[in-house]
């Protein structure tokens, strides 16, 4: 059952792009009142030009925000140059290849320690899906991974609150209390940096003068949200989705053990053959045109990278799978200002994550257990779990 399972997600990003791809990649979607683009080289035009197309919703979209509440889009993720340029600068240190480079025995230790005690079937995201990046970037910000069931809640109810399901009363509790809470925990944190100074991000963030201030709370607030929620979802998701795509193509995982050099290619076709996330927004400023089709000032736009990732214009054999392929051009870390910036520590908390599964799990995967739900631009997978090895 959760193999068959494996197989409708994968059959249901190979047609939703084969959908999207067809004629210019350009689709009005009227109930949503966007443009959805599924080409490679529109999509990349709209997340390089964030001159035309912005990621700050608050100042540009045409329509009411539902969520404006949501600090995610006061965050880093949702200003644009200049001020993006100065926010970003304040810590991109942390997460350069060579500060990554100094994680990677911690990130290694976290690993095998949470696969020591695994006996039987295996929970991907309860075992490592959280506990890895959770504890990493709270390394990072000078937090407790103690607070991990707090941190995901709070992510999960953050992250989910957004268009339509901001209507839901469940939905909004969740997320009023979720912001409630983060934000009396970073402020606790906060005083504390104050007081005693350490080497994490959220003292070089409180210590910060980008334009000759300080931070405001809310940039502080904002900042920190936009890192614990991004620097743990999109390593948790890019594990799951390695773990389908190992699981659903036998070879693979052989061919892995036979040359871990290949690993990190592995990881790169995962990302571009199921992406972390299947689409993101941004916003016109100005009248603008997108494969000749003509967008009104505020106009929502929705990149759909799962589409451009499999555009045949770019890619040989889009629909497959497969691991050797040489790397590049896939737009799943974004492009542009707006480029992941936990992008090169995601891949190795993965490949080494992966590595180490591949050592303890011999012979081909199967998916035991899965859950699973739609998202308006792709699939989240709520719960997953290997089998056993078997010892026949």
């Amino acid at each position: 059952m959760g193999n068959e399972m494996v197989e409708s997600i994968l059959d249901w990003h190979r047609e939703t792009a084969r959908q999207g791809l067809v004629g210019d990649g350009v689709r009005y979607l009227e109930g949503p009142d966007a443009w959805a683009v599924h080409g490679h080289a529109a999509a990349k035009q709209v997340l390089t030009d964030h001159q035309v197309f912005s990621s700050d919703e608050l100042r540009y979209s045409a329509r009411p925000v539902p969520h404006r509440d949501n600090p995610i889009l006061g965050s880093l993720a949702a200003i644009d140059p200049p001020r993006h340029h100065l926010l970003r600068k304040l810590v991109s240190r942390a997460f350069t290849p060579r500060a990554v480079q100094t994680l990677l025995p911690q990130i290694t230790d976290t690993v095998r320690a949470r696969l020591a005690e695994v006996d039987g079937e295996l929970d991907v995201i309860d075992r490592l899906g959280h506990p890895l990046p959770v504890h990493t970037i709270a390394t990072l910000l000078g937090v407790e991974p103690a607070r991990q069931p707090d941190f995901v809640r709070w992510t999960e109810a953050i992250t989910s609150f957004a268009g339509a399901f901001t209507q839901d009363p469940a939905r909004r509790a969740a997320f009023e209390t979720a912001r409630t809470e983060l934000t009396d925990y970073f402020q606790e944190a906060f005083a504390d940096r104050r007081a005693r100074p350490r080497d994490d991000i959220i003292s070089v963030l409180l210590a910060a003068e980008p334009d000759g201030t300080r931070l405001t709370e809310d940039e502080l607030l904002n900042f920190c949200t936009l890192l614990l929620i991004n620097g743990h979802e999109t390593t948790r998701t890019l594990l799951v989705n390695t773990v389908l795509c190992l699981s659903a193509h036998p070879d693979a995982p052989a061919a892995l053990r036979a040359d871990p050099a290949l690993l990190p290619g592995a990881i790169e076709e995962v990302l571009r053959f199921l992406p972390p996330t299947g689409g993101t927004d941004r916003f016109t400023t100005v009248p603008a045109n997108i494969a000749g089709r003509a967008l009104e000032a505020g106009s929502r736009v929705i990149i759909m990278i799962l589409s451009a990732n499999r555009d045949p214009r770019v890619f040989t054999e889009p629909n497959r799978f497969r691991p050797d392929r040489a790397p590049g051009h896939h737009l799943s870390f974004g492009h542009g200002v707006h480029f992941c910036l936990g992008a090169h520590l995601a891949r190795h908390q993965v490949a080494i994550a992966t590595g180490e599964l591949l050592h303890r799990l011999p012979g081909p995967w199967s998916v035991s257990r899965i859950e699973a739900a739609r998202t308006p631009v792709g699939i989240d997978v709520l719960d997953l779990a290997l089998a056993a090895p078997s010892t026949s």
